[in-house]
């Protein structure tokens, strides 16, 4: 279901230096695209090399605090301009289940996503453990009746980004590789048969964990099979593995 806008991301994607691998053969929508984070300006280019009708799934402060944000500013710019679905991650179950109802909808209608299972930027050079509710998104879509196609997307920057906050394209050169589907059948089984938590936990945690290893094998960076920090960080990995203070920042969003 088309809302036959262009997003404001992907024109502003489109300006920057983007080779893309592997984009030919992508399957039809619904999919759940899941990315590494680099820097801010992964949420213009990755969906530059996306269809239009896809949604990004962004963590965002902007969500669900109060009725006028909601209405006036949420729906106009957040999610029309924008094609954004805002991810509060910080204010509790109750909106964390409100932006995880908004991304299996968009799925139902037949529209596609872009998550980044990371949960934020740091600027290492490095894949690390996603978190897995693109999982239960994937999951709760399937019971739905629409079973969407689970696909990694790696990016890679040369050189690698210091500026991780910058908005504007850069003198960089950004490497996009659409791998494999991941086939998550046999966890969407586990998971909706089991009735104990640890199974269900198992099953969430599977597709994860091939789609990350899968974007690190795509684009030559290590795999730390632990997930990154979100409290305030100080310092990031270069691709050499130096690690360096983050110029001008102190935090992850």
């Amino acid at each position: 279901m088309s809302r036959g806008k262009k997003p404001l991301l992907q024109t502003i994607g489109r300006e920057m230096a983007i080779t893309t691998h592997g984009f030919d053969d992508m399957p039809e929508d619904p999919n759940v695209f899941v990315a590494n984070h680099a820097c801010m300006r992964d949420i213009f280019a990755i969906p530059a090399s996306l269809p239009e009708d896809c949604d990004v799934v962004i963590s965002s402060r902007l969500a669900y605090k109060n009725s006028s944000v909601d209405t006036a500013v949420r729906r106009l710019v957040i999610e029309n301009a924008l094609h954004t679905i805002p991810l509060e991650v910080h204010g509790g179950k109750e909106y964390l289940e409100v932006g995880l109802k908004m991304a299996r909808q968009a799925l139902l209608d037949g529209r596609s996503l872009l998550i980044f299972p990371e949960g934020a930027y740091t600027g290492d050079a490095q894949v690390t453990k996603g978190r897995t509710g693109a999982s239960r998104i994937l999951f709760e879509a399937s019971i739905g009746g629409v079973k969407p196609n689970l696909l990694p997307v790696g990016i890679h920057y040369e050189p690698w980004p210091t500026d991780l906050d910058a908005y504007i394209p850069q003198d960089e050169q950004i490497d996009i590789t659409l791998c494999d589907p991941i086939d998550y059948t046999k966890a969407y089984q586990k998971y909706t048969t089991s009735t104990d938590h640890e199974s269900r936990r198992q099953a969430l945690r599977a597709p994860m964990d091939m789609a990350m290893r899968a974007i690190a094998e795509a684009t030559d960076l290590p795999y730390i099979d632990k997930p990154i920090e979100l409290w305030q960080r100080k310092t990031m990995i270069l691709e050499s593995g130096e690690e360096v203070p983050i110029p001008g920042r102190q935090t992850a969003y």
